[in-house]
């Protein structure tokens, strides 16, 4: 299936989306396509997926790879949190631009965002209940991605919630490489089956993996796929 299954370096990623969203008209279409007005073009069925994890206002919730803080944004608007959710992104200029956007909410004191890679979370073990992540994962490689998930194993607590959710590795997938090349060539990328993201899991310490409907995603119009994950 198209996309790099070698070695993807996380940094150079980052990098790439934080031009993308820095720079002239496009970065003004990424910058609303991934706020938290336009949740509803790229992650059409958000409110259904979150609503697996089942997350409450007392959990202590983290977004690996947040990019812009768009889904706490919008958590953070439906429930006022015990404890401010953590948005990590490898992109200082997500962050900064993320960090405008939360300011822009209103919620500044109720969001925090932090540099880090989904390789190394800076955070104690069982620091968190549920972990989230969307639209992330298929930019690491095979040896980043178990790395990645037992650093989330490591970071929940016994019996917390890993919600993820990517596009799936699938023939009709095929149209997602069409769009990226019209939107010009995207950063690295390798796309996996439910099968396959559940066997990392299990290596990586998860007891149950289950896998639910998304819904229908409007952009790009193609196969996701979403797993809960129970630590």
């Amino acid at each position: 299936m198209g996309g790099n299954t070698g070695h993807i370096d996380e940094t150079a990623v980052g990098n790439h989306y934080g031009e993308w969203f820095s720079r002239g008209l496009r970065g003004i279409g990424m910058r609303y396509v991934f706020s938290r007005r336009g949740l509803w073009v790229i992650n059409t069925p958000y409110r259904r997926i979150l609503g697996v994890a089942n997350i409450t206002s007392q959990d202590r919730v983290l977004d690996l790879g947040c990019g812009i803080g768009n889904i706490l944004i919008a958590l953070a608007e439906r429930m006022d949190f015990t404890n401010p959710p953590v948005g990590v992104d490898v992109s200082p200029d997500l962050i900064r631009i993320g960090e405008q956007e939360i300011g822009k909410a209103g919620l500044r004191d109720r969001i925090r965002l932090q540099l880090a890679p989904a390789t190394r979370l800076p955070f104690e073990a069982g620091s968190f209940d549920v972990v989230l992540t969307s639209h992330v994962l298929k930019h690491l490689d095979d040896e980043a991605l178990l790395t990645c998930f037992r650093e989330v194993a490591r970071v929940l607590r016994p019996g917390g919630r890993f919600l993820l959710w990517e596009f799936e590795k699938s023939p009709r997938s095929a149209l997602l490489f069409w769009s990226a090349r019209l939107t010009g060539l995207p950063p690295a990328f390798q796309l996996r089956t439910a099968v396959e993201f559940s066997a990392a899991l299990r290596v990586a310490g998860f007891e149950r993996v289950v896998r639910f409907n998304t819904g229908v995603f409007l952009v790009p119009p193609v196969p996701r796929v979403a797993l809960l994950a129970t630590r």
